[in-house]
């Protein structure tokens, strides 16, 4: 089993983006139709640093240390790990605190734990203190706090977690009192780890400033918006990429609507005229904002590589230019019928898709439900809510006390 954890751990941030992706693909609503996914990727983790879409409730990030810490340096550790992170399931079921349960269908069951989704927040957070190491690794090195003689290079007098962690409660993992709800010092804390490490973000700023539950967007949100350079350029940033890709999105959309309905196929209901309308109300929408010039799509370039610290796909970024371009010279309220952007769409998920594209093969079009990549971009934005809503709510408790 120790050897299954440490397969797991052979490229963690690889993992966390293929679980992603596999996530992305199931939701019908956020598929990378068009390519969209490094840019928005980008976007995603310079507001919002450490997260994932996969990460459902904030006491993950103590739970995991938590049974960690039990287990390191026993034998067969990894096995050890690996029941109690199942056993956590049956006790938070216990609890009657379900929302954002990982294995609340599959039960102990669970492939994925919470342990291989969450490790890359643990690292950005300095939850765990040797950012260097797998999961396998902790698990030896936490025998003696950390300290090691492996030659590795890493410091033998670091210990693998951050020693101002919170205390577990009694019983711990059999038994969770509250189930995900935090302990005022547990939630004060995490808000502590993502100010000292996630600095002049959104997150950071957010973490302080309480968002709204019912918002759909983080700028739709009025404590996002409150935000001060750099964090609230970067969301401006975001916010006008969104919108002005969203008709892309909604094109695409239109376009296999159209083959859709020529087809004769109907499980979908008026297809092509729900799109023709989502498309005017976009073109609204763009109205409202800022578009995007020359500088403007340098600057969005430019920001997406820094975060990503690599380029972005030469692709990809002449289809955002060459979308735009479109954008900018066309009367969006007649979007729908301009030939250019439409050709800009068809040839685009050719390139994407190869084999796989849609437009043009309406036999393809027979498990369409009605919206392939069509939900606009919103930067993980309803899983980060979740988390910093835990967190807040986590400290009003001790602000109650």
């Amino acid at each position: 089993m120790t050897s299954k954890i440490a397969w797991l751990d052979a490229s963690s941030e690889e993992q966390r983006r293929m679980r992603d992706i596999i996530r992305l693909f199931s939701d019908r609503e956020s598929r990378d139709e068009l390519g969209l996914g490094q840019v928005r990727e980008a976007l995603s983790d310079g507001l919002f640093p450490g997260t994932s879409t996969l990460h459902t409730r904030a006491r993950y990030l103590l739970f995991v240390p938590w049974i960690y810490q039990d287990v390191a340096g026993r034998s067969d550790s990894g096995r050890r790990a690996d029941n109690a992170e199942r056993k956590l399931i049956e006790a938070l079921k216990k609890a009657g605190d379900t929302q954002g349960l990982l294995g609340a269908q599959a039960g102990t069951g669970l492939k994925n734990l919470p342990s291989s989704i969450y490790w890359s927040a643990l690292r950005q957070y300095g939850i765990l203190a040797n950012p260097g190491l797998s999961r396998s690794e902790a698990l030896l090195r936490g025998a003696a706090n950390g300290q090691s003689s492996t030659g590795d290079g890493l410091n033998e007098e670091t210990p693998v977690w951050s020693p101002t962690i919170p205390a577990q409660p009694d019983e711990f993992p059999r038994d969770v009192p509250g189930g995900f709800a935090l302990r005022p010092e547990e939630a004060t804390w995490l808000r502590d780890r993502i100010l000292d490490t996630a600095k002049d973000t959104l997150l950071a700023h957010l973490v302080v400033e309480r968002p709204s539950p019912d918002s759909k967007a983080p700028w739709e949100d009025e404590s996002a918006r409150s935000a001060c350079p750099p964090a609230s350029d970067l969301l401006d940033l975001a916010h006008r990429f969104s919108t002005v890709m969203h008709g892309a999105q909604l094109l695409y959309n239109l376009l296999l609507a159209e083959e859709y309905e020529k087809a004769g196929l109907d499980r979908v209901s008026d297809p092509v005229d729900g799109y023709r309308q989502e498309l005017a109300t976009w073109a609204d929408r763009m109205n409202a904002v800022d578009g995007f010039d020359t500088g403007g799509i340098r600057q969005l370039f430019y920001q997406a590589e820094t975060v990503r610290g690599a380029p972005l796909n030469p692709l990809t970024t002449r289809f955002v230019g060459e979308w735009i371009d479109v954008v900018n010279g066309a009367d969006l309220r007649r979007m729908a019928e301009h030939d250019a952007a439409r050709d800009l769409i068809t040839k685009r998920e050719r390139r994407n898709k190869g084999a796989l594209a849609r437009i043009g093969h309406p036999k393809r079009l027979q498990n369409w439900t009605g919206g392939s990549g069509s939900r606009r971009l919103t930067y993980r934005w309803d899983t980060v809510l979740g988390v910093l809503l835990d967190i807040h709510t986590g400290m009003e408790g001790a602000q109650d006390a």
